[in-house]
């Protein structure tokens, strides 16, 4: 995959609100930031606390703002240093994942441990509960933007869904999409108007119980959903430098789902092909052992290391970095267009990485606040 694909595949793999239309994009985006050739799916959460996170942000941003140069060691050969890099330019970005909306009771054994917020076409925030990350059975709770009610979907075989009539939820017009039928279905997706201009929707999937005790808590769940929040929520990286005039694109947090603790945090320039995503997986010690192919040919896998940055195996191309086995991390950059324009000032995708820092696997030292 080259620099662009990969770009274009993080825009277009966004997690769509239905498991049962056009099946779940969430968990085929996510296999971008795999650690293995197969390509698994990623995530996270966690609490605040500041401890000497401060002081780490503090010391990489002096030395952003000092200009101080960055240094590459080419693996087997002499390092390459990039003399000059100037000062980083500061920008405000607003917290990309803020809890629009939050789960009340859950079944027994789930727990909220997924998180999406997406600015792409229908703009929603989503947080999912999972069974211990194991994937079995979850519950997906999505918030749309306020505005006109979103488009229905399609169900299996490109069928055009329809409103299915249901109870209404704390007195506001509700309908499903798809019901849990007399056969004991196990997936069901109700939707609701929770305020004026306002709609969410909860999908279940694998989940035990006959039509009746399904519908009952499908009720349970929405009945008891809290909605307005914006509370941040912490994220395991904090990045510096990262310029200025972007919009925010989509961001994922998995701390546990899918198995997985990753991040994923997304901007744009305006356009499909002027884009900029970073994201962290937690690493499994896998350091990539594939070459570059063809132009426009995919990845077979992750790419070998041809140099080392900050200690780190890492493999550096004008607009795409990975870094191995960061604080527990593997990371990924990737820009393109207007923004690689942009980053090429201050140093390119390796001077962004070199104004990162990786908080570790331990949420009590995550941050609310992970750009700029």
């Amino acid at each position: 995959m080259n620099d662009l694909d990969l770009m274009r595949t993080m825009r277009t793999d966004a997690p769509i609100p239905s498991q049962q239309r056009l099946d779940t994009g969430e968990k085929r985006l996510l296999k971008v930031i795999s650690s293995d050739s197969s390509g698994a799916r990623r995530a996270v959460r966690t609490r605040r606390r500041f401890g000497g996170v401060r002081v780490m942000l503090l010391a990489g941003g002096a030395a952003a703002a000092a200009g101080v140069a960055i240094v590459a060691t080419q693996a087997g050969v002499s390092p390459v240093t990039l003399h000059g890099t100037p000062a980083a330019e500061a920008a405000k970005y607003s917290d990309p994942l803020v809890a629009r909306a939050t789960f009340g009771w859950l079944p027994r054994g789930l727990h909220a441990n997924g998180y999406v917020a997406d600015h792409q076409h229908e703009k929603f925030f989503q947080v999912t509960a999972q069974e211990g990350g194991k994937g079995e059975a979850s519950v997906t709770l999505t918030a749309y933007e306020r505005g006109k009610e979103p488009f229905l979907g399609y169900l299996p075989g490109k069928v055009p869904a329809k409103r299915i009539p249901a109870a209404s939820i704390n007195g506001h017009p509700a309908y499903w999409i798809y019901k849990p039928n007399p056969s004991g279905q196990s997936s069901f997706e109700l939707r609701w108007q929770y305020a004026p201009s306002s709609w969410a929707d909860l999908e279940g999937d694998g989940l035990s119980g006959s039509s009746a005790e399904l519908t009952r808590t499908a009720y349970k769940i929405a009945k008891s959903a809290k909605f307005g929040d914006d509370r941040p929520i912490e994220m395991p990286l904090h990045v510096g430098g990262v310029p200025a005039g972007l919009s925010p694109d989509r961001t994922v947090l998995n701390n546990g789902a899918y198995g997985e603790v990753s991040a994923i945090v997304g901007y744009n320039a305006g356009g499909p092909s002027s884009n900029f995503g970073i994201s962290i997986t937690k690493s499994n010690g896998t350091i990539g052992t594939a070459v570059p192919g063809k132009p426009g040919m995919p990845w077979k896998g992750l790419p070998r290391p041809n140099t080392k940055l900050k200690g780190h195996p890492a493999y550096v191309a004008p607009s795409l970095l990975y870094v191995y086995g960061d604080n527990g991390f593997d990371v990924q950059i990737t820009a393109s267009g207007a923004v690689l324009a942009k980053l090429n000032k201050t140093g390119g995708v390796v001077g962004l990485y070199q104004r990162m820092t990786v908080l570790g696997t331990d949420q009590a030292n995550w941050t609310p606040n992970p750009i700029n």
